[in-house]
This record gives structure tokens, C-alpha cells and sequence, in this order.
């Protein structure tokens, strides 16, 4: 008998490594919502360090993709995981008011050559038809991701104003439990930094949650022990912003990540768990 393997299947498998099941994505799309910063004046710069880091993906804007596409453009480049939507709330709100807008189509995406899509799914607007909406925009978006074989990360997070700034750890769980629901693919969460609320997420969660990092630490050791902790305690892999390229020695710093993640940092510690299936450890 034939086993059958979905288009958005084999693409979700590409995010990761099959020896470890696990991946180490570099995110740098903050400039998108935040304007030039530290470390990304020069948008290309940054850019380069970071494929030349070769991390297993890089999530990029639109346009950061179409002046930076040919970066790409190689067999060993990174896989291209594109933001689709723009979430105005907390740092990012225009005129003080809490939105949730689309830039970009699944289809639009492809075309651009992004091998993921990722989008927010934000629990605690200050108006709650602002969270139906976009609960239906995330709704749209995976069923637009499944007619064309595109795999979907929903950022679920606790980022809304009705949530007072807390990162607690049932409210993450239950955004990112609605989230797979409604049919993501992977979930891009936060970690409370306790263990038990990450083991807590992972195993309500139906498909493989990858840790966001937050604001820069500044600190290698903090970082390992954050990135072990989520790891150790299920997580599949992380996608971490400004820990990884907002710092002197952008290469350097992402290639550890990349060893603590996928299990040769320094002192010999393997991050990789058991046996991988080869696609973040869900199906």
C-alpha cells in the first residue's frame, strides 16, 4: 500500500531536521513592525549574516524577501517562512488602537517563493470583535494554506492589551490549542520560562510548538538555559528574533543557537530527544 504524503506535509518536514526532528528559525521580521533597529539599519546586512548562519529557515517580510530574494537563491540557503499579516497591538499600534490587518494571500506568498506562511492568532484585544476577526482571518488563511499545499505558523500569543502584559501559562495553551484547531500547521509561542507551563502547552497542543525569544538577553548563558528548557520540556524547535541577530557577531552567535538546538553546543549537551519522525515530532 501507497502511503500518502501531503503536499503541506513534505513542506513542514523541509522546516526541519530529520536527525534531530527538531528546527532553529531565525525571525527577522521585526523591522516590519517596528522600523529600523539596533543591529537591522542595514535591512540586506543583517540579512546575509544570518543565511550565512544557516539556520533551518529565516521569516522575513514581504519586502525584506523581494530586495533580499537572491540570498536565497541557493541550495543551502535556509527555507524562506514569509509573514502574511501585521499585528497592531502592544509596541506596534497605530493612533493607540489595537488592529489585525492581512498584507499578504497564502498564494501571494508562494508566488513570492516563501516555503511557509506565519500569522498571528492574539488573545485579549481591547475590543473583542478585533480577536473574531482575527480568528476568522486565521481561519481563512489555513484553509487557503491547504488548498495549495502551504504550511501555516499561527503565532499565538498573549499580546492584547486585555491581558495586562501577563505571560500566563494556561492563557498561551488555550490560544495556541484554538490555533492548531482552527488548522495550523505550527504553533510560534511564548514561554513562560517554567517548565511545567512549557510540558503543559506541548501536550495540549495537537501539533509542534516552536518558542519565540523575546526581547534581546544579552546574556549566552540565559539563552542556552531558556532554549534547553523549552526543548527539554517538548518544545520542537524555536524561532527566536532579536536573541539570534541583535547582537555584535550576528554569524558567531545564530550558528550556536544552531548547535544548541540541533545538539553540539560547546560543552557536548544533545538537545535532540529520541527517535525523530523527521516533521517536529506530531502528526
Amino acid at each position: 500500500m501507497t502511503h500518502r504524503f501531503s503536499a503541506s506535509g513534505l513542506r513542514t518536514g523541509r522546516l526541519f531536521r530529520r536527525e534531530t526532528g527538531l528546527t532553529c528559525m531565525v525571525a527577522f521580521d521585526r523591522t516590519l513592525l517596528a522600523g529600523p533597529v539596533a543591529h537591522a539599519i542595514d535591512a540586506r546586512r543583517t540579512c546575509e549574516a544570518i543565511v550565512n548562519s544557516r539556520p533551518d529557515a529565516v521569516l522575513l517580510s514581504p519586502g525584506v524577501l523581494k530586495s533580499c530574494g537572491a540570498l536565497f537563491a541557493d541550495s543551502r540557503a535556509p527555507r524562506v517562512v514569509l509573514r502574511i499579516d501585521y499585528p497592531m497591538v502592544g509596541d506596534f499600534t497605530l493612533a493607540g488602537e489595537e488592529h489585525h490587518r492581512m498584507i499578504a494571500t497564502p498564494a501571494q506568498a508562494q508566488a513570492m517563493g516563501a516555503d511557509a506562511v506565519v500569522m498571528c492568532l492574539i488573545s485579549g484585544y481591547d475590543d473583542p470583535r478585533r480577536e473574531a476577526d482575527n480568528l476568522e482571518a486565521v481561519a481563512v488563511a489555513a484553509r487557503q494554506c491547504e488548498a495549495i499545499g502551504l504550511p501555516l505558523i499561527v503565532e499565538a500569543v498573549v499580546w492584547g492589551a486585555r491581558e495586562e502584559g501577563l505571560l500566563d501559562g494556561e492563557r498561551i495553551a488555550r490560544v495556541a490549542r484554538i490555533a492548531a484547531e482552527l488548522g495550523a500547521d505550527l504553533i510560534k509561542a511564548q514561554y513562560t520560562g517554567d517548565p511545567d507551563d512549557m510540558r503543559a502547552l506541548t501536550e495540549s497542543c495537537p501539533v509542534p510548538v516552536l518558542v519565540l525569544g523575546g526581547a534581546a538577553m544579552n546574556d549566552d548563558e540565559a539563552l542556552t538555559r531558556f532554549t534547553r528548557g523549552a526543548l527539554d520540556n517538548g518544545a520542537s524547535g524555536v524561532i527566536f528574533g532579536r536573541n539570534a541577530w541583535q547582537r555584535e557577531g550576528v554569524t558567531g552567535g545564530i550558528e550556536r543557537l544552531v548547535a544548541i538546538v540541533h545538539g553540539r553546543d560547546d560543552d557536548g549537551g544533545d538537545a535532540a530527544h529520541g527517535e525523530s519522525d523527521g516533521g517536529g515530532g506530531k502528526t
